[in-house]
């Protein structure tokens, strides 16, 4: 399967951008909500059970340096039955692959927290206490984990996505609805219909920060009008090119439909077999060894 992958998480603002569900990247497949501007034995059970029982302070000391952290992602990722599922050669082989993937897709330009691995760790291991990967599972290992790694951006300095900024103290990239880039900001959430009209106001919810009424307005549903850079969509639909009669809201692919990329599909994951450039929508996937999820464990 295929796996719409980013590598750095996005920013906060006010319209939708795809997440990744990668194994190993802190990121988020479903669409990621910019926040909006103003807006934001041996097999698997030896691994849960070690975890589970593990003391807060027994995991930061597995998770102390860098090199830890990537060998102990990795170990909770390659439990016996994705090792067998995947048809990796043996759970050594799969241990390695995933550590150096790790290390080779730490976002650039941050720095490692290693008080935020634990939880990052625990999230894993609740995802993989099955062969059946849900999309909700592995975005909540995206929301999770991309706190692992913080940005150099102090306050107020210009951002693109979250990992431009100093994350570790709180800062996002937040992003007016109308503009392409934005600044490093402590979002200030503001609740549906508030006023909108600080530069860190992040609308919380389906609502954005109307840039001329500086009130947190509702994203359009199903066949709402819409217009980009204007009204967008929630989380789940796309705006397509205006048209005879308008734009409006359509959902974007359900389970099954046709996808290239998780960005077209409402749960965000598009699930392919391994060299396809096409797959399908999906809710969860079943780890096998034909599935493109599989390929980096084996």
């Amino acid at each position: 399967m295929g796996l719409n992958h980013r590598g750095r998480p996005p920013p906060a603002r006010a319209c939708v951008q795809p997440r990744d569900f990668s194994p190993f990247q802190v990121k988020a497949a479903r669409p990621e909500r910019k926040v909006l501007a103003m807006r934001i034995a041996t097999s698997i059970a030896s691994t849960l059970v070690v975890l589970a029982c593990a003391a807060p302070q027994d995991l930061a000391s597995q998770t102390a340096t860098l090199s830890d952290y990537c060998q102990a992602r990795a170990k909770t990722e390659c439990t016996s039955q994705v090792v067998a599922s995947c048809k990796a050669k043996d759970n050594a082989t799969c241990v390695s692959q995933r550590a150096a993937a790790c290390m080779k897709n730490i976002p650039q330009g941050t720095e490692y927290v290693p008080s935020a691995a634990p939880s990052c760790l625990q999230v894993v291991a609740d995802a993989y206490v099955t062969t059946t990967l849900s999309a909700t599972a592995l975005g909540k290992i995206a929301t999770t984990c991309e706190a692992v790694f913080s940005g150099p951006g102090a306050a107020r300095a210009p951002c693109d996505v979250d990992y431009d900024c100093s994350m570790k103290d709180g800062l996002r990239c937040v992003i007016a609805f109308d503009q392409t880039s934005g600044k490093c900001l402590q979002p200030n959430y503001i609740e549906a219909g508030g006023p909108c009209p600080n530069e860190g106001d992040v609308c919380s919810g389906p609502y954005f920060c109307d840039p001329k009424s500086k009130v947190c307005t509702a994203e359009g549903g199903e066949g709402s009008s819409c217009s980009v850079g204007y009204q967008p969509c929630m989380t789940g639909y796309k705006c397509p090119g205006l048209g005879p009669f308008g734009a409006t809201c359509t959902p974007l692919g359900a389970p099954g439909e046709a996808c290239i990329s998780g960005d077209g599909c409402q749960s965000g994951l598009c699930d392919k077999a391994t060299g396809q450039a096409q797959g399908n929508c999906a809710d969860q996937i079943q780890l096998t060894a034909l599935d493109s999820l599989c390929a980096p464990y084996q």
